[in-house]
């Protein structure tokens, strides 16, 4: 039995700092969570964090947590963090009269600290991550935008309307495991510079690139880039079972579901350790097809026989296998943070597993009845010969 099945599939209830001490070294494939965010929520709890009188104290906190975020994760293992902010209050936001020698103790690497401008954002998370960067050794692979199609009006008349947040795209080695082809998006237009709505394939000419025809664009959809439009969505846990009401500050599960898709292996092997890699190769298909223009390199799909030759795409053809023939398990996605367990639930519907944990034991026990509901998804037994 590995150390790490014992937290498996566990929403666990602490301190995250605590709890994630005790997860083995290189244990977790993907992190997804989002940390309270400085001076905007009391949660009622002790100990949480969020509520530090300065910007320097809240940073170090969650530097530790990174820190040790970083150690359970395993090389090829990646991290979203979705992190907001704040607004400068000129209240209780900096050091002041703090003495430099127990400055300089409480932050050996000598960083400068945050200098609170009343009314200005304060950068809490972009500070962060560029600590991560700096101090701890993380990769920012990307900082995507999670645009909120339904973000709350603002009353303030002299800035405009917050409406996005962005995801800190973190990894702990040049090369991860990531699975583009699993979050496509389709494409909205084909190929709009050689005919509107037509679908085009290029053709090379002999001896360049070993020629033939080819898809202007990637059949399996485009990549989705780092701007994601998505609604946030309230959460009650009346039909659950609890009496209260509340909304709840929750992920949306569509922000969560790419991330898992292209972040989290299904299938790793239970001798090496080994994930499974998507096998794409290139297949010749059969078109109809007629010469979009007279002397053109490209052509449409439309009646006819094209006089240019079949187009080439890459389809997915199957998985890797390491040969151990050993079975398999599924990669565990990790939420730090994980409030009442959104994560969580979207790594079991997609056949992942999942660890999350939370300081909050109201949270933690809506986040245990969630998961009840959740089907276990057989697809993550197939594959498995």
């Amino acid at each position: 039995m590995q150390a790490i099945d014992k937290f498996r599939n566990r929403i666990l209830c602490g301190d995250a700092l605590d709890i994630l001490k005790k997860l083995p070294s290189e244990s977790i494939d993907c992190i997804i969570t989002s940390p309270p965010y400085w001076q905007l929520r009391d949660y009622g709890i002790d100990g949480q964090i969020g509520l530090e009188p300065t910007l320097d104290e809240y940073l170090e906190k969650l530097l530790n947590i990174t820190k040790e975020l970083k150690r359970v994760l395993k090389p090829s293992g990646v991290l979203f963090w979705n992190h907001g902010d704040s607004y400068g209050t000129g209240k209780g936001q900096s050091y002041g009269g703090l003495k430099k020698g127990i400055y300089a103790k409480m932050y050996p690497h000598g960083r400068q600290k945050p200098k609170m401008v009343y009314k200005s954002l304060c950068m809490q998370n972009y500070r962060l991550a560029m600590y991560m960067v700096d101090e701890q050794g993380w990769i920012l692979r990307n900082i995507i935008i999670w645009y909120k199609t339904n973000h709350l009006p603002s009353s303030a008349k002299d800035r405009f309307t917050n409406a996005y947040e962005p995801v800190f795209f973190f990894v702990k080695q040049k090369k991860y495991w990531f699975d583009l082809d699993a979050i496509r998006v389709p494409h909205k237009s084909i190929d709009r510079r050689f005919g509107r709505g037509r679908i085009q394939y290029k053709q090379r000419p002999a001896g360049v690139n070993g020629g033939g025809t080819f898809l202007n664009q990637h059949p399996l959809g485009k990549n989705p880039g780092d701007v994601w439009a998505i609604p946030t969505r309230p959460f009650t846990a009346k039909s659950l079972g609890f009496t209260d009401t509340d909304h709840y500050a929750t992920f949306p599960e569509d922000l969560v579901t790419p991330m898992i898709k292209a972040g989290c292996p299904q299938w790793i092997c239970n001798k090496c350790g080994r994930p499974r890699e998507r096998i794409v190769n290139r297949r010749v298909l059969e078109y109809k097809a007629k010469p979009y223009n007279a002397g053109t390199k490209f052509i449409h799909h439309g009646e006819g026989k094209s006089t240019l030759g079949s187009p080439v795409v890459r389809v997915t053809v199957g998985w890797t296998d390491c040969g151990c023939n050993a079975g398999w398990h599924s990669g565990i996605v990790l939420d730090p943070f994980a409030g009442v367990g959104t994560t969580c639930v979207v790594a079991k519907r997609l056949g992942r597993d999942y660890i999350g944990i939370d300081l909050n034991p109201q949270y933690c026990e809506i986040a245990r009845r969630r998961l009840e509901t959740v089907p276990v998804n057989i697809e993550r037994f197939l594959n498995e010969e």
